[in-house]
């Protein structure tokens, strides 16, 4: 907070202790300086807009006495909105204006440009009546775009199966359209990327994966199940009558002004088919790559690679470890109104505009190899393929890289270093590896800790030099630990941030691949070359507060 603004505020009458704590919470992230003034309840709301209006050099809305056009609340998504604590109040040409607490947050900014095509103009409101907007315009009313099969699909079936299958739906069909409508709301409201339902002898498990970890939603009883089942498969124009075998579809879901997509899974069990949704957020990949997690060297090594011409660059990690993203990321970069960027893909789960993408199907002979063999008589610059999974895709794409095209994929390994052995073990010959190769990056996500309720962890020193801390800082640093509050749903952790190990080529690096050697000589020499291990990445991130120890040992292993 600047001197001037303390000042203004201590005009008003607040005290120095009451400036000071909205110094500590606007400074902790905990909210904005305006919801920080709000909270003090010493300003009327009318005063406290004029202060902060001047601080910011912005104009103020009354939101409670300005009404709003759904015209204009629809261009806006409710996520987005929810958020980021934003409200769109009018559209003027190619501008939107937006109504915040917080006008300098550049990273919504972005974000909702990115969303709506509009450019945005901030205009400063109480975050009290940005609270009451939100739960007026994007309270969460959900409905369904999906229709049932058609009457061709239904008149493959018997006449005995059809009435069997709507008897069965009607008589539980307003409580299965409830709690279906209930648990995707559910899914949708607090961020989860899957919703699992699963059936046992006794009761059906709801259960959601919200920042990679499955949490339990609700128990329902067993003659739910059948229902429950038939009706997903009705909106997402599966067979309803085939419980024998995997089902795959998609379902489309509009909560409030927000259209959701779900790839959908049947799976059938001992106990009745089991349902897997996954939620295809494209915002989620509108992610810039400051934003990505990446220390300061690491980026600039990252971008420096996927910003050449010509080369390989791996993305490797688990599956869930947000390698989709790093690379959606890394595409941004590159200019699509000048170059040809190709990308193979299982499946094509985001559409990207001004990207030319494929998907797979591998039952027609469509697969990476076959497309990656096309691509290079497209005229390409930049090539992104979905993974390496045999030796000829790999050898394929490294001659693309060798040949003037920038080739950027993934791998399945635990290590970057381990990266470059797992090629050369799959047949890619030593020196094609050293002549394509630019960078590998291993990543991981990590849960954070909520920043509302985070506790000061007591660690033995011992104990934190022991997982690599250096013994000069072990007894110096501040360790933090999950609390629990209405934020974070009484876990103490929210949201995910990526620690990432890249390993950038050097001369040293190609010289030890040349001479064969193994993934822990390759480990030795990145590291004396300037790579960051996913321990050492982590453990910063603990440092610096973002996530707690648990986590590092979760997600890291010993060096």
């Amino acid at each position: 907070m600047e001197n001037a603004l303390a000042a203004k505020l201590a005009e008003q009458g607040l005290s120095k202790a009451d400036i000071e704590t909205v110094k500590t919470q606007a400074s902790s992230n905990k909210r904005s300086l305006v919801a920080a003034i709000e909270l003090l309840n010493k300003l009327p709301e009318k005063k406290m807009l004029e202060i902060m209006s001047a601080y910011y050099r912005v104009q103020s809305i009354n939101l409670a006495q300005t009404s709003l056009r759904s015209s204009v609340l629809s261009v806006l998504p409710a996520r987005l909105a929810q958020t980021y604590r934003v409200v769109p109040v009018d559209k003027v040409g190619n501008n939107i204006i937006i109504a915040t607490g917080n006008p300098k947050n550049l990273h919504a900014a972005d974000r909702i440009r990115f969303s709506t095509g509009y450019n945005v103009k901030f205009i400063l409101a109480s975050e009290k009546a940005i609270s009451v907007a939100l739960h007026k315009y994007y309270s969460s009313k959900i409905t369904f775009q999906s229709g049932a099969p058609s009457q061709q699909d239904a008149d493959k079936k018997s006449e005995q199966e059809v009435y069997a299958i709507k008897t069965k739906l009607a008589t539980y069909e307003n409580k299965v359209i409830e709690l279906v409508d209930k648990i995707i709301t559910q899914c949708y409201q607090r961020g989860a990327s899957d919703l699992h339902v699963e059936p046992y002898k006794n009761y059906v498990r709801i259960r959601i994966r919200v920042d990679g970890i499955l949490i339990e939603l609700l128990r329902t009883q067993i003659h739910m199940r059948n229902a429950m089942v038939s009706r997903i498969k009705i909106l997402c124009s599966l067979d309803v009558a085939e419980t024998r075998l995997p089902q795959d579809g998609n379902l489309t879901v509009k909560v409030d002004n927000d259209v959701i997509e779900f790839r959908v899974s049947t799976m059938p069990t001992v106990f009745g088919e089991k349902v897997v949704f996954r939620l295809l957020d494209s915002s989620a990949l509108a992610v810039d790559m400051m934003d990505l997690g990446f220390e300061r060297e690491d980026l600039n090594n990252f971008r420096d690679a996927v910003l050449k011409p010509w080369g390989l660059v791996l993305v490797t990690g688990p599956t869930g470890s947000g390698k989709t993203t790093t690379l959606y990321s890394a595409l941004q970069t590159r200019d699509t109104a000048t170059e040809n960027i190709l990308t193979v893909e299982d499946p094509v789960e985001y559409t990207i505009d001004g990207v030319n993408q494929v998907q797979v199907k591998p039952k027609i002979g469509l697969d990476f190899a076959r497309a990656l063999r096309t691509f290079l008589r497209q005229d390409p610059d930049v090539i992104m393929l979905g993974e390496i999974r045999d030796i000829e895709t790999a050898n394929i794409a490294i001659n693309a890289a060798l040949t003037g095209h920038l080739v950027m994929s993934t791998l399945h390994t635990n290590s970057a270093y381990e990266t470059i052995t797992r090629l050369i073990s799959m047949g890619v010959a030593a020196h094609y590896v050293v002549g394509a190769l630019l960078c590998v990056v291993a990543q991981r996500l990590m849960r954070k800790l909520c920043q509302s309720c985070r506790q000061v962890d007591k660690v033995d020193p011992e104990f934190l030099m022991q997982i690599g801390i250096r013994q000069e800082l072990a007894s110096k640093i501040t360790i933090y630990k999950e609390g629990g509050c209405k934020d974070c749903d009484g876990l103490g952790l929210k949201g995910r941030v990526a620690i990432h190990e890249v390993l950038s080529m050097s001369e040293p690096l190609y010289n030890a691949i040349i001479r064969g050697e193994n993934s822990n000589a390759l480990r030795k020499v990145g590291i004396e070359t300037g790579m960051h291990t996913l321990r050492q990445a982590a453990i910063l991130k603990m440092i610096n507060g973002i996530v707690p120890i648990s986590e590092v040992l979760r997600v890291t292993t010993d060096e």
